[in-house]
């Protein structure tokens, strides 16, 4: 199989946090796998429930954003207002610019494609990355019409973190096609600009790599003595 986004293999096994730590996401999944050591992305439970939603859903006619941005009548940010909605803001540009057939961010499970990128995202993030927690799991093949459902992409996760550590809605909008294709298209680094308070000048950031795995399907736990 292969990867949607770029011309490698999708693979064999992934890498998953499976943790009960203190965000949402991670008390979800670690719930989820608690259930039966599996993961189910978002879209395929859709399909599970509304099996006639199928064609759209490997055509890419799935609706994933819960909100539209709406026009305020004060345009005063406050810096609460832009730190509660600037992370939606990138989720919400990143899936308007997504290629309608790839997995959206709103419904895709994450994972790493091998133990050395969760070694480094637990050095990049230590207090949320603990490898302890790390899990092997792999592709479960159900044996029906699902599994021609499965999609998986390859993308730079640090691209995101730029655009979370910048204020994403007051770039132009080139700027915002071009960061959004990286993502996409499984670039490695991007550079963009942030003003330095001190000096009020234009600083220029260039993003890390850390290459994550967005799968629509489920995953099943892979235990080491197999």
């Amino acid at each position: 199989m292969k990867l949607l986004n770029i011309n490698e293999d999708v693979p064999e096994y992934f890498y998953v946090f499976i943790g009960n730590g203190n965000r949402m996401q991670h008390k979800i999944n670690y719930h989820n796998y608690k259930l039966n050591k599996m993961l189910i992305s978002g879209g395929f439970e859709g399909l599970i429930t509304e099996p006639k939603l199928m064609h759209d859903f490997i055509e890419g006619n799935i609706n994933y954003a819960p909100y539209v941005p709406a026009e305020t009548t004060f345009n005063i940010p406050t810096s609460h207002m832009m730190n509660v909605v600037n992370s939606y803001n990138v989720e919400y540009i990143l899936d308007c610019h997504r290629p309608k057939k790839y997995p959206s961010r709103f419904s895709a499970t994450y994972a790493f494609g091998d133990f050395e990128s969760c070694e480094k995202a637990s050095k990049l993030y230590p207090n949320m990355f603990k490898l302890e927690n790390v899990r092997k799991f792999k592709i479960k093949k159900i044996g029906n019409e699902l599994d021609d459902c499965v999609k998986v992409v390859k993308c730079n996760m640090e691209i995101v973190t730029r655009m979370w550590n910048c204020d994403i809605q007051f770039f132009d909008p080139n700027s915002i096609i071009n960061v959004a294709n990286a993502y996409w298209n499984g670039f490695g680094q991007v550079a963009t600009e942030i003003d330095d308070i001190e000096t009020g000048k234009k600083v220029q950031k260039v993003s890390d790599v850390l290459y994550e795995y967005l799968i629509e399907g489920i995953l099943e736990e892979v235990l080491e003595d197999n």
